[in-house]
């Protein structure tokens, strides 16, 4: 009887465990939310600050069952508010903005790095090059402008003359073909995408059979830009796709 009075407990404690950590983390990702869709790498300072002190006060809840789950929840909502405040103020003020985000600093000016601006920033002559990699630029010479970026990315700008030529340049007139939408995803129908276009399922229905497809099951994608150009990739049966996994893998294999 002890011995099941134990497993019943410890049981009660996994469920609560379960239970909170399901709720702080709904709660955390609808409160990210709200702070916008960056990435990790695009995080400004204030909002890196609030992600870790929001991941750091969730957990104090979930592997302390004796502190109440508002401890949790109260901070988190308060540090996302006032990130959206601050976010606010920024739009609004340009000299707060500056303050809080700081201001992109010129590390390369016309194939001259800046050494004073790089060690201000502790940007090594490495992550510089690793940057210029990135943007397609082998020479230090061919950079026109590198920046060290508020959010801690290097963004590079070749010189013009070693800028990939435009049509433009070179005096080509070409058609604008404009966005692809996707219509069709691994055989399912984007019907909010239909309608932001002003198209029918029955349109849908009729491109599909003039492409020799039934229904949109047969379509792993289906997209269309501005020019009315349709595009599609079949769906691979289930056979095929074993098969492609396994040369993969084979390939894949020492």
């Amino acid at each position: 009887r002890i011995l099941w009075i134990t497993y019943l407990k410890r049981g009660e404690f996994m469920a609560n465990v379960f239970i909170r950590t399901v709720i702080l983390y709904l709660l955390i990702v609808a409160l990210m939310r709200l702070t916008g869709k960056r990435q990790i790498g695009q995080l400004e300072l204030t909002e890196l600050v609030t992600a870790f002190m929001i991941s750091e006060l969730a957990s104090y809840p979930i592997s302390n069952n004796s502190i109440p789950l508002f401890y949790g929840v109260i901070p988190a909502v308060t540090l996302v508010c006032l990130e959206v405040f601050l976010s606010y103020i920024s739009i609004k003020s340009r000299s707060f903005r500056k303050v809080i985000a700081g201001s992109a600093l010129a590390l390369v000016k016309n194939g001259k790095p800046d050494q004073a601006q790089m060690n201000r920033a502790r940007i090594t002559l490495e992550e510089l090059i690793s940057a210029m990699r990135m943007a397609g630029i082998s020479h230090l010479s061919d950079v026109g402008y590198a920046f060290l970026e508020p959010s801690g990315t290097i963004s590079v700008l070749p010189k013009a003359a070693q800028a990939p030529p435009t049509a433009s340049d070179m005096n080509l007139a070409v058609s604008e073909n404009g966005m692809e939408h996707a219509l069709i995803i691994d055989g399912k129908a984007d019907e909010n995408e239909l309608k932001c276009l002003g198209l029918e399922k029955r349109w849908l229905e009729r491109k599909l059979k003039e492409n020799g497809y039934q229904t949109p099951e047969d379509v792993f994608f289906m997209g269309l830009d501005d020019s009315k150009n349709l595009y599609f990739v079949p769906k691979e049966p289930p056979e095929q796709k074993k098969k492609a996994v396994k040369r993969e893998e084979k390939r894949d294999a020492p």
